[in-house]
Protein backbone atom coordinates (compact mmCIF):
# COMPACT_ATOMS: atom_id res chain seq x y z
CA UNK A 1 0.00 0.00 0.00
CA UNK A 2 3.14 2.47 0.57
CA UNK A 3 4.69 1.67 -2.75
CA UNK A 4 1.19 2.78 -4.33
CA UNK A 5 0.71 5.98 -2.40
CA UNK A 6 4.21 7.02 -2.49
CA UNK A 7 4.15 6.34 -6.18
CA UNK A 8 0.65 8.35 -6.65
CA UNK A 9 2.51 11.29 -4.35
CA UNK A 10 5.36 10.82 -7.15
CA UNK A 11 2.83 11.36 -10.02
CA UNK A 12 1.12 14.13 -8.72
CA UNK A 13 4.65 15.89 -8.04
CA UNK A 14 5.78 15.81 -11.31
CA UNK A 15 2.73 16.89 -12.71
CA UNK A 16 2.33 19.72 -10.77
CA UNK A 17 6.19 20.72 -11.48
CA UNK A 18 5.34 20.36 -15.44
CA UNK A 19 2.04 22.36 -15.38
CA UNK A 20 4.49 25.20 -13.95
CA UNK A 21 6.64 25.39 -16.48
CA UNK A 22 6.34 27.62 -19.84
CA UNK A 23 6.54 26.89 -22.46
CA UNK A 24 6.03 30.47 -23.53
CA UNK A 25 8.81 32.05 -25.26
CA UNK A 26 7.27 35.37 -24.38
CA UNK A 27 7.50 37.68 -21.45
CA UNK A 28 4.42 38.19 -20.05
CA UNK A 29 2.10 40.63 -21.83
CA UNK A 30 3.70 40.73 -25.18
CA UNK A 31 1.17 40.08 -27.65
CA UNK A 32 2.04 35.98 -28.91
CA UNK A 33 2.78 37.08 -32.69
CA UNK A 34 5.40 39.27 -31.87
CA UNK A 35 8.64 37.65 -32.98
CA UNK A 36 11.50 38.84 -31.00
CA UNK A 37 13.58 36.00 -32.48
CA UNK A 38 16.58 36.84 -34.69
CA UNK A 39 16.42 40.46 -34.73
CA UNK A 40 19.06 42.06 -36.19
CA UNK A 41 19.44 45.91 -37.07
CA UNK A 42 19.00 44.97 -40.97
CA UNK A 43 16.20 42.78 -40.65
CA UNK A 44 14.14 45.21 -38.08
CA UNK A 45 15.51 47.16 -35.99
CA UNK A 46 16.26 49.23 -38.17
CA UNK A 47 13.11 50.44 -39.69
CA UNK A 48 11.43 50.47 -35.70
CA UNK A 49 14.58 52.75 -34.86
CA UNK A 50 14.48 55.03 -38.05
CA UNK A 51 10.31 55.02 -37.39
CA UNK A 52 10.58 56.02 -33.70
CA UNK A 53 13.91 57.54 -33.48
CA UNK A 54 15.25 59.28 -36.57
CA UNK A 55 15.76 60.33 -39.39
CA UNK A 56 12.25 59.87 -40.15
CA UNK A 57 11.75 61.45 -37.20
CA UNK A 58 14.31 64.11 -38.13
CA UNK A 59 13.59 66.03 -34.62
CA UNK A 60 15.00 63.47 -32.50
CA UNK A 61 18.22 60.98 -33.31
CA UNK A 62 19.14 62.32 -37.05
CA UNK A 63 21.76 63.78 -38.75
CA UNK A 64 20.77 66.72 -38.57
CA UNK A 65 20.26 66.94 -34.58
CA UNK A 66 23.82 64.64 -33.66
CA UNK A 67 24.30 66.62 -30.35
CA UNK A 68 21.67 64.17 -29.21
CA UNK A 69 23.05 61.48 -30.98
CA UNK A 70 23.22 60.12 -34.64
CA UNK A 71 20.90 57.31 -35.31
CA UNK A 72 21.11 57.55 -38.47
CA UNK A 73 23.55 54.15 -39.45
CA UNK A 74 24.57 51.34 -37.32
CA UNK A 75 27.92 52.75 -36.99
CA UNK A 76 26.72 56.12 -35.36
CA UNK A 77 24.39 54.13 -33.29
CA UNK A 78 26.66 51.33 -32.00
CA UNK A 79 27.96 53.41 -29.16
CA UNK A 80 24.49 53.65 -27.65
CA UNK A 81 23.43 50.24 -28.06
CA UNK A 82 26.50 48.30 -27.01
CA UNK A 83 26.42 46.68 -23.32
CA UNK A 84 22.76 45.47 -23.45
CA UNK A 85 21.32 46.09 -20.45
CA UNK A 86 23.54 48.42 -19.34
CA UNK A 87 23.71 50.10 -22.92
CA UNK A 88 22.51 54.01 -23.18
CA UNK A 89 19.63 52.78 -25.41
CA UNK A 90 18.69 49.94 -22.25
CA UNK A 91 18.75 53.21 -19.80
CA UNK A 92 16.35 55.46 -21.67
CA UNK A 93 14.33 52.91 -23.62
CA UNK A 94 13.62 50.42 -21.16
CA UNK A 95 14.59 51.50 -17.67
CA UNK A 96 13.41 55.00 -17.41
CA UNK A 97 10.70 54.69 -20.67
CA UNK A 98 12.00 58.50 -20.97
CA UNK A 99 12.43 57.59 -24.93
CA UNK A 100 10.77 58.66 -27.17
CA UNK A 101 9.75 61.93 -25.56
CA UNK A 102 6.31 63.76 -25.97
CA UNK A 103 4.49 64.31 -28.38
CA UNK A 104 5.95 60.99 -29.48
CA UNK A 105 3.48 58.37 -28.60
CA UNK A 106 5.65 55.48 -26.41
CA UNK A 107 6.48 52.20 -27.67
CA UNK A 108 3.89 49.51 -27.60
CA UNK A 109 4.89 46.19 -25.74
CA UNK A 110 5.99 44.38 -28.69
CA UNK A 111 8.12 47.40 -29.95
CA UNK A 112 10.10 47.46 -26.52
CA UNK A 113 10.06 44.11 -26.39
CA UNK A 114 12.28 43.40 -29.62
CA UNK A 115 14.48 46.32 -27.99
CA UNK A 116 14.75 44.16 -25.44
CA UNK A 117 15.26 41.05 -27.06
CA UNK A 118 18.01 42.89 -29.57
CA UNK A 119 19.70 44.55 -26.77
CA UNK A 120 20.41 41.09 -24.93
CA UNK A 121 21.85 39.86 -28.01
CA UNK A 122 24.27 42.03 -28.63
CA UNK A 123 22.44 44.61 -30.99
CA UNK A 124 23.80 42.63 -33.83
CA UNK A 125 23.83 44.50 -37.48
Amino acid sequence: MRVIVLGFVVFIVIVIINSCQSNVSQPVGVPSNCDTAGLTYTNEMQGLINLNCGPLNTSCHSPAASNRGDFSNYSTLQHYVTGGDQSIVWKYIISSSRMPQPPELPLDVCTQAKFKAWLLAGAPQ
